[in-house]
């Protein structure tokens, strides 16, 4: 399955309700690759938007050793749901009181190798593993950034794929610890490893990427970079996947915040391309259509058509309250968007807080 939503908090230049982001990974397969084994039914097609060079940024920052938990392990792979960091970790509030607003998804797995020796790279690995089921991001980092410098001292460190696989992991957790700059900085160097020893069209390098976007798109001097990434990563996972994978339905969602947030006409069909592949794939009372009716709702809010946002509010509502229960902070969440659009559209009387 896929992660669970996110939307950003307001920044300059974009509207209130496209922008920011966090990262929710997760994945369910038996390699390092995001979905790469599944196959889903369907074959529905998707009309590209238009093409973009892609940009890099030539700039690296310092890695950081960190740590230590030494924990055996056997190998096998490690597939992640991270939690909404709205409710976790951001307790600021956006612009009339609503909660931040962070964009959805992203989706990947990352391979466990089998133990070197009981206290190596692979047990700091599976410490942070541990500690990352726990929620404890800090103590995640700590371990797999004492994993990978054990494995950075090695000879092929430059082709590692063991030490890409945990330079993914590592990115993760510094996302997760708003060190957004520091997970660029590891992210990169997983691209560039995996780029080299897999080729530029690898299911690894579309994860990694999807997970350096989302780093860049936290980042005010660097979202500029985000969009053409996540875009990338679309079209890699266009060429591998079936087309109504739940990976694709993550870039779908991704492309249309991050590329088309000014633009109704083309995002709108990318976040329904989103939402039909998650209902045939999960199923309707899904929460991941949830996350497409709120992201479609805070697109048309960011527009001025709240008319249009309130029915999409209230079913994912509606969802999130079934799926979670009335007091979850999902449906909390759900609740408070759906108030605030009701407040802020106006009725024929011009009461801006009465519900129609």
């Amino acid at each position: 399955m896929s992660g669970t939503e996110a939307f950003p908090r307001p920044h300059a230049g974009l509207p209130r309700c496209c922008v920011g982001l966090i990262a929710v990974l997760c994945g369910c397969l038996a390699s390092a690759i995001s979905f790469a084994d599944e196959s889903f039914p369907g074959n529905h097609s998707v009309n590209s938007p238009p093409a973009i060079d892609i940009q890099r940024g030539g700039h690296t920052r310092s890695d950081k050793l960190l740590s230590r938990g030494p924990m055996s392990v056997g190998g096998g792979d490690a597939c992640f749901e991270i939690g909404d960091r709205t409710e976790q970790h951001d307790k600021r509030r956006g612009a009339h009181g609503r909660p931040t607003l962070l964009l959805p998804i992203m989706t990947v797995c990352v391979g466990l190798i089998a133990a070197v020796d009981d206290i190596g790279w692979s047990g700091h690995e599976a410490s942070g593993d541990h500690a990352k089921s726990l929620g404890h991001w800090v103590k995640a980092e700590q371990d797999y950034a004492m994993a990978v410098g054990i494995l950075d001292r090695t000879i092929n460190k430059e082709v590692n794929q063991d030490l890409a696989a945990l330079l993914n992991k590592l990115g993760m957790a510094r996302f997760m610890l708003n060190d957004f700059t520091g997970a660029e900085t590891v992210l990169r160097r997983a691209l560039t490893i995996y780029t080299a020893t897999r080729g530029a069209e690898d299911l690894r390098v579309a994860d990694t990427l999807d997970l350096l976007a989302g780093a860049l798109f936290e980042q005010q001097q660097e979202r500029a970079l985000a969009g053409p990434l996540f875009f990338r990563a679309w079209i890699i996972r266009k060429g591998a996947l079936v087309p109504d994978h739940p990976a694709i339905a993550d870039s779908l969602h991704h492309v249309a915040i991050s590329l088309y947030s000014d633009n109704l006409s083309l995002a709108m069909p990318l976040f329904l391309r989103a939402k039909e592949i998650r209902e045939r794939v999960f199923g309707h009372d899904h929460p991941l259509v949830a996350i497409s009716l709120s992201a479609m709702a805070r697109m048309y809010e960011a527009h001025n058509r709240r008319d249009l946002a309130i029915p999409l509010y209230q079913d994912a509502l509606r969802i999130q309250e079934k799926v979670f229960g009335p007091s979850a902070s999902e449906a909390l969440q759900a609740r408070d968007y759906l108030d605030m659009a009701y407040r802020e559209k106006p009725n024929h009387d011009g009461d801006p807080n009465a519900r129609e």
